[in-house]
């Protein structure tokens, strides 16, 4: 699974675990408590004129209530890994320009490329001049020094709706 879409899961797991909590919270006021009747449904079963979602709606609640620590642990892991590659998404959100000026999906060569082709009608790509290496030495081989930081292109879409 990619990290995109685990990231993704995660914030709509961890959306729906945090939407339960007020619902849990709006118990019922204290109440001294009643033996139930022998006749009583159990506590938590279906009853018959309870909707059927509500069955799907428990099971939810409860996949959730367990999942609520592993997604707060998995959460601060991601956190940590997003801030580690966050210089490294940039260069190549500099490197792209318009995501939608490439096609999908990638290609993956044999000796592990990956080939992100850019389309036909795109309009052309920003200079490489305009990306700022992250330390002296990645500079290519034979590539004069960089002496001012360019200007970074504007953040605008680059094709027409």
């Amino acid at each position: 699974m990619s990290r995109f879409t685990l990231a993704t899961a995660l914030a709509l797991a961890l959306a729906l675990a945090l939407s339960a909590l007020p619902a849990a919270a709006q118990q019922a006021p204290d109440t001294p408590f009643q033996m139930p009747r022998a006749d009583d449904p159990a506590p938590g079963a279906p009853s018959d004129d309870a909707p059927a979602g509500s069955v799907l709606e428990g099971f939810l609640m409860e996949l959730f209530d367990r999942a609520q620590p592993h997604l707060e642990g998995l959460a601060e892991d991601m956190g940590g890994l997003m801030e580690e590659y966050r210089p490294m998404l940039d260069d190549l959100g500099r490197l792209m320009d318009d995501i939608g000026n490439y096609e999908l999906p990638p290609e993956r060569l044999a000796n592990g490329d990956i080939l992100i082709r850019r389309k036909p009608g795109a309009p052309p790509p920003p200079p490489v001049e305009n990306l700022m290496p992250r330390s002296p030495g990645a500079l290519p081989p034979g590539h004069p020094p960089l002496s001012d930081p360019p200007s970074p292109p504007p953040l605008l879409p680059q094709i027409e709706l």
